[in-house]
């Protein structure tokens, strides 16, 4: 996963967590804000009420068209002041109740006692509420979208460097001798990354350098001492020797051919690697792998091997040496890898090669398939 999603995979809950909690709060402090509204409109039509008993001693006319509710009810004793309540009321033009909020308040009027009750539904403030929550809800998902595609927009610029970096290095060869050319930054990580993948680089161009001129300079090297090696035990075979220095002689020998081989194997990765085999030919591989089978003839009669071609004329460009060294590895392997009285199958077609073997029971080592000088 990359670090974006995994970014946003954090990110976005919480955001939408902290979004949900505040239009929650937005809602009840509306609600709250518009019933306060609601109670100091009573309170001013109370106001108005008592002023108006108090200049014409007579109580006030009540409209029957507007939503507010006023009742003036005679009271033999001291009505008690209740205060603000809510409380439900039905409006018959609806024909169902509504929550409202009530005030209830005594009223002297020509020294008799009034109560006065005073009743506004909260309907309207109901309605309002929940308009400012959805617009508020509305206000804040377009503003996630819009964060979300501002962020993605923004950590996409922001880590460009950073994986162009990382195709860079991924393509990054040690036989380059050209220095890396790394994307400049002004993110202070990112630079830092830079200089290491470009330390990093340099190490193994020198590295990689002093390795090469050790391997050539070995595989020269040796070619001296092998040859003297040589003429030297073909001098002592022609001597009177006993069994036993024969058989160290013949000891020496092997060691002898295996360092040889060495040299050889060497002397071909230096090559390769200095592109000395650049000459391409046009080759008839079908009759190369005939020459080759014909040349594996007697170690295919030691484990009693079959071996079975089809092959069609195919014409391919490359190097004769290193098209032999490649069929020289294939056949030593199939034969050294296959069992007693076992087959050795070589299919030859337009665009492929393949050499397979009857095997031993378990699969070879994956990790060691290709590595060097087995």
């Amino acid at each position: 996963m990359k670090l974006t999603s995994q970014y946003n995979r954090n990110i976005v809950p919480a955001i939408i967590l902290l979004f949900l909690v505040s239009i929650v709060s937005s809602y009840f402090l509306i609600r709250k804000v518009l019933q306060n509204e609601l109670d100091l409109a009573i309170l001013r039509i109370k106001s108005r009420i008592e002023h108006y008993a108090a200049q014409h001693g007579t109580l006030p006319e009540v409209s029957s068209f507007d939503d507010v509710v006023i009742r003036f009810e005679r009271s033999p004793g001291v009505p008690k002041d209740t205060g603000f309540t809510s409380t439900r009321l039905y409006i018959p033009e609806q024909k169902r109740d509504h929550l409202s909020r009530q005030l209830i308040f005594a009223l002297p009027v020509n020294n008799e006692r009034w109560k006065v009750t005073i009743c506004q539904p909260l309907e309207g403030t109901k309605h309002l509420t929940v308009l400012i929550a959805e617009i508020a809800l509305t206000t804040i998902s377009l503003t996630l979208l819009l964060l979300m595609l501002i962020n993605r927009r923004v950590l996409t610029r922001i880590w460009r460097p950073f994986y162009q970096s990382l195709e860079i290095i991924k393509n990054f060869k040690v036989k380059d001798p050209a220095r890396l050319q790394l994307p400049e930054s002004h993110i202070e990580e990112f630079r830092l990354m830079n200089a290491h993948f470009l330390k990093a680089a340099e190490n193994a161009n020198r590295d990689y350098r002093n390795l090469k001129e050790f391997s050539e300079n070995a595989s020269h090297e040796i070619q001296t001492p092998l040859a003297i090696m040589r003429s030297n035990l073909d001098m002592l075979v022609q001597e009177d020797m006993t069994e036993k220095q024969s058989q160290l002689l013949q000891s020496v020998y092997a060691s002898m051919r295996k360092m040889s081989r060495l040299q050889q194997s060497l002397l071909l990765l230096t090559k390769i690697d200095n592109r000395q085999f650049q000459p391409v030919s046009d080759i008839r591989i079908d009759l190369l792998l005939r020459d080759k089978v014909s040349q594996f003839r007697e170690l295919l009669h030691n484990k009693n091997l079959r071996y079975e071609l089809s092959l069609i004329e195919t014409h391919i460009p490359a190097n004769k040496d290193l098209l032999d060294v490649l069929l020289n590895n294939l056949y030593s392997n199939a034969i050294r890898y296959n069992i007693m009285n076992g087959d050795i199958c070589t299919d030859l077609k337009a665009r492929s090669l393949t050499v397979s073997n009857s095997g031993q029971d378990k699969p070879l080592d994956p990790e060691r398939i290709f590595r060097r000088f087995l």
